[in-house]
């Protein structure tokens, strides 16, 4: 997830070096274009085995574990996980109720970007021959953001 943050970063910063003279989806488009480049990274998981399944809930759900009440307290601004609503057995599901790129994006005032950046996570999950079934973000203002993820061929 640490990643997630970095990478989002990595484009957050011309944006604000520029003055927000670049259009936010011009940022967007790079961030696009960046990971159509690493692909490959993201076609190593096909969400449409129980394999591909597997891996992807289980970096979620390892995280969710680690991060404890004392890790919390150690880092209050991270991304905080839970799997609440999941729609049926096994599925690969979780909600994100707290996301520290909006964090950053709000305290250096470029809350505009944080729904294209969103919507980005089609594009990895594309990748990963999936599909997102997302109702909400908190970018977008909802309570959290949901990822309800299955393969391309179910």
């Amino acid at each position: 997830m640490a990643y997630n943050e970095l990478f989002a970063l990595a484009f957050v910063a011309p944006y604000v070096a520029s003055e927000k003279k670049i259009p936010p989806t011009a940022v967007q488009e790079m961030m696009r274009r960046s990971l159509y480049h690493i692909k490959w990274y993201f076609a190593k998981t096909d969400l449409n085995t129980d394999k591909g399944k597997a891996e992807n809930k289980k970096s979620v759900v390892k995280y969710a574990k680690w991060y404890t009440p004392e890790k919390e307290a150690k880092y209050p601004t991270s991304f905080k996980v839970d799997f609440v609503g999941q729609p049926y057995e096994g599925a690969c599901y979780y909600r994100i109720t707290r996301c520290p790129i909006c964090i950053y994006a709000e305290k250096l005032g470029v809350s505009e970007l944080m729904p294209l950046f969103c919507e980005l996570d089609e594009v990895m999950i594309t990748l990963q021959h999936g599909v997102l079934h997302r109702k909400q973000t908190l970018a977008n203002g909802g309570e959290y953001c949901d990822y309800f993820i299955t393969g391309n061929r179910e």
